[in-house]
């Protein structure tokens, strides 16, 4: 049969791309997976014909060899590069296992939304470390994280003036509470909520309710919410209000700051609707009162890190693969980051059930406390700082969808490698180039500012799951996991390239040539909270 590896004219933005050729392929390795452990049934093989005995015996003796091979150590390592066949079978198996499908059941459905430090996280956690104990992998283990847990007792805003109107609301993690009785002010409309805008409003933001809706203006560099977040409080607003910027999209949760640290003022998650509303009375020119209320406390609690190594004959190079587990409590948690973390453990069942040692340690990372502010990529940075060097690449999977290719963070030096393995792995489509430009705001974030390489498997979200995201629609109904099973066999591929080549080009930032690159990316440093040891 002709590789699946080889072009099959799939467009890259057909959702069903190389879907049907992986299916057939992946058959066929089953098949030959289960002939070569047939051939141990001794009694079987004396019924069958000579010619067809002998040769189930032949691969009896050579899965023997192997065997002996893996009971010592970096004697059953692959050959200097992954070649065909073996990436042709980690594809085969990472399409046709039932793994990531039963894992989906078991997290979005069983357990559904995991708010860091709360009972269900814990139960996810669990649920992490059995997981990767049934995929096989040797090493599993749990380290704690100091959390903040997020508990609303109330959050609410009451439109009094021109009109009565209760809103839906959401508290946003992290943020100061009200006074009970709540808070009286003016709304004013801050449009995205950059500096320029806020500027533009001068004393009108003072002791206001600031209106600030997601995305930018058209050419603006783009924002986390975080940062509008602080640029309201220091223009002095007295609550920050956010919502879409289409009136169609619903309350979203997240977090004000990305350090789990308290912020200064209350903020309030409301929706477009409501949003659009408030913009025409303003653009009216008519007053607009407000009382908002929010009510929360932040419980110290502890969560956890579940860590799982395949280790390497060369156990001091490490490549690390993380996704963090938690999510906000008002869906099933299942795009954000159910996606990332289904991918997560079939890419450690499929490079297990291979049967090969790598040559670099895989170690893999269900994160926890990523929405309250990247608490446990900080703490797995803070904890194991002596140990990054040895970390030769970190790949981060935070809602993956359909793979479109691969990407780095300022390490050019990986290119060739990743346009090469994009090349072999044609038939998903891959695009050819490998852009280098850093990026935020996930749990990649604390490993590049400590200067770690960072590889990116770069991919496309259903739209479903887009709307969806941080909001109570995040449900199991979003997902098509045949792209899941796609993103696995690809990020399983990659894992592997990376952990076996002799040379690997990746090299670890410096602080200064880290600053530079951010720079030009249009990132300012100085706006970046760097892990350090106070922090622990």
């Amino acid at each position: 049969m002709e590789s699946f590896l080889t072009p099959t004219g799939a467009e890259p933005d057909d959702p069903r791309r190389g879907t049907a050729r992986a299916l057939i392929f992946a058959g066929e390795t089953q098949i030959r997976f289960l002939r070569d452990r047939a051939a141990t049934a001794w009694p079987t093989l004396a019924l069958l014909s000579p010619r067809v005995y002998h040769g189930a015996m032949k691969r009896v003796a050579l899965f023997a060899v192997f065997l002996v091979l893996l009971a010592h150590p970096g004697a059953a390592m692959p050959g200097p590069v992954p070649t065909t066949d073996q990436l042709d079978r980690i594809v085969g198996m990472a399409m046709g296992s039932g793994f990531l499908r039963d894992s989906a059941v078991k997290l979005i459905d069983g357990i559904g939304p995991r708010l860091a430090g709360s009972a269900n996280d814990l139960r996810a956690e669990a649920l992490a470390e059995a997981r990767f104990r049934e995929a096989g992998v040797p090493l599993v283990r749990q380290e704690p994280v100091p959390v903040p847990l997020w508990q609303v007792h109330r959050a609410t805003v009451t439109l009094l003036s021109p009109t009565s109107f209760d809103a839906p609301a959401v508290a946003l993690a992290n943020s100061a509470s009200t006074p009970p009785q709540g808070l009286l002010l003016r709304i004013v409309d801050g449009g995205f909520g950059t500096p320029e805008e806020l500027r533009a409003l001068g004393d009108a933001v003072r002791g206001a309710a600031v209106l600030v809706r997601t995305g930018v203006p058209q050419g603006h560099r783009w924002m986390h919410r975080s940062a509008k977040y602080a640029a309201a409080a220091e223009a002095g607003a007295a609550v920050f209000l956010f919502a879409p910027s289409k009136p169609d999209q619903p309350i979203r949760s997240g977090t004000i700051t990305l350090t789990g640290a308290p912020g200064p003022i209350p903020a309030l998650s409301v929706s477009g609707t409501f949003a659009a509303w408030l913009s025409r009375l303003l653009e009216r020119g008519v007053e607009v009162r407000a009382r908002c209320t929010l009510m929360a406390d932040r419980i110290p609690a502890t969560a956890h890190n579940v860590v799982a190594d395949i280790p390497g004959s060369s156990p001091r190079d490490v490549i690390l693969v993380g996704a963090h587990l938690d999510s906000w409590d008002r869906g099933q948690g299942a795009g954000d980051n159910g996606l990332g973390t289904l991918v997560l453990w079939q890419v450690a069942k499929v490079l297990v059930d291979q049967g090969l040692r790598p040559r670099r340690t895989i170690r893999f990372v269900s994160f926890t406390g990523e929405e309250l502010g990247l608490l446990g990529s900080r703490r797995y940075v803070l904890d194991h700082r002596s140990e990054l060097p040895s970390i030769r690449a970190m790949i981060n999977l935070d809602m993956v969808g359909d793979p479109t290719g691969f990407g780095t963070m300022l390490q050019p030096g990986l290119n060739p490698l990743l346009e090469l393995l994009a090349a072999r792995l044609a038939g998903f489509g891959l695009e050819a180039t490998v852009p280098a430009k850093p990026g935020l705001y996930g749990d990649h974030q604390p490993f590049l500012l400590a200067g770690v390489p960072i590889v990116r498997v770069r991919s496309r979200i259903r739209p479903e799951v887009a709307a969806a995201y941080h909001s109570s629609a995040d449900t199991f109904d979003t997902l098509d996991l045949g792209r899941q099973q796609r993103a696995a066999a690809v990020t399983a591929a990659l894992v592997w390239a990376l952990a076996n080549v002799p040379e690997l080009p990746t090299r670890t930032l410096s602080r200064e040539s880290l600053e530079e690159g951010l720079g030009a990316a249009g990132i300012d440093p100085a706006q970046l909270s760097f892990p350090r040891e106070a922090d622990r």
